[in-house]
């Protein structure tokens, strides 16, 4: 028999809640499940996989994001509501001046600038405007919504993006990008090595970050303030793990997670069911050995170094 050729199997949220209680005999293979039964085990698995979330798990969520700085600035609020920070930020410069007072400007590439785009420019004072792109580019020519506050010089940078990054739960590394496009890596501190500094506001090229996690945005405290807009944050950072909204949805999780989510749900919605005298040992070492599994699975390959005291 040939094989599929797939390898798209996901379960939904229902799924995953339906073979939990199967596994602890609340109902058998065919039956329905109740809208209040699927709502509390639902409530449950978003409290059980955002309690993993705390554990560092989740390699599939580390993303790549771009911060572009602003003059002098040395805080900057990184989530949906924050700052100009981006997975899908990109970078070109302007080929043709422009004055303060204009609409438009000239780029060297529109290619990846689209119609309502988060759009950033390097103006001649140091600073970077920020708009939106108002209609599609044409001939490499972008009408903005709001009109140049300052002349612009040929060679400028020009920044867009189209969302913002949700906030990450990590910073994991982080480099600074020069105006030539050299990345150079940035020491990740602690709140009382940052709170130390005795003067956060001091510019040039950044050394050194600080990351809260806060809740709706994080907060990046980048040291020495910005001295050059064309220099901005590259980082690699930890990204939540999307809710279940409804029932219906399908789990933010590789494959090999799915069967490990279902038997550890059913270890924690037992009792809601009157089933938690029948979690025994034996049941008790699969949940956690399917956990564990996935658990070492999920990690990136890297070198240790050890180092005598």
């Amino acid at each position: 028999m040939a094989t599929s050729g797939t390898y798209n199997w996901s379960l939904t949220g229902t799924e995953i809640i339906t073979e939990a209680l199967e596994l602890l005999g609340v109902f058998g293979v065919g039956e329905t499940l109740s809208s209040e039964d699927q709502a509390t085990c639902l409530r449950s698995l978003n409290g059980m996989i955002k309690t993993y979330a705390s554990k560092g798990i989740g390699l599939w969520k580390n993303v790549e994001a771009s911060l572009i700085p602003s003059y002098e600035g040395y805080s900057y609020s990184i989530g949906p509501s924050g700052d100009n920070c981006s997975t899908g930020m990109y970078k070109t410069e302007t080929s043709v001046l422009a004055s303060s007072g204009d609409a438009t400007i000239t780029v060297d590439s529109d290619d990846n600038i689209t119609n309502g785009d988060y759009i950033g420019i390097e103006l001649d004072d140091k600073s970077v405007q920020w708009t939106t792109v108002n209609g599609v580019p044409a001939a490499n020519v972008v009408t903005l919504t709001a009109v140049l506050t300052d002349d612009v010089a040929v060679d400028n940078h020009v920044y867009n993006y189209t969302t913002k990054i949700q906030r990450p739960t990590e910073i994991i590394e982080v480099r600074s990008v020069s105006s030539s496009a050299y990345e150079t890596p940035l020491l990740i501190v602690s709140r009382q090595q940052y709170m130390g500094l005795s003067n956060k506001s001091s510019t040039g090229p950044a050394s050194q970050i600080y990351y809260d996690p806060l809740l709706t945005d994080g907060k990046m405290y980048v040291w020495p303030a910005c001295s050059d807009v064309q220099e901005y944050i590259k980082f690699t950072c930890k990204i939540q793990i999307e809710d279940f909204d409804s029932a219906a949805n399908d789990a933010d999780f590789p494959q090999e997670w799915l069967l490990p989510l279902a038997w550890n749900l059913a270890v924690i919605v037992a009792p809601k069911f009157g089933k938690g005298g029948l979690i025994d040992q034996v049941f008790l070492t699969i949940a956690a050995d399917m956990l564990q599994s996935v658990k070492d699975f999920d990690h990136e390959n890297a070198s240790i170094f050890i180092k005598a005291a």
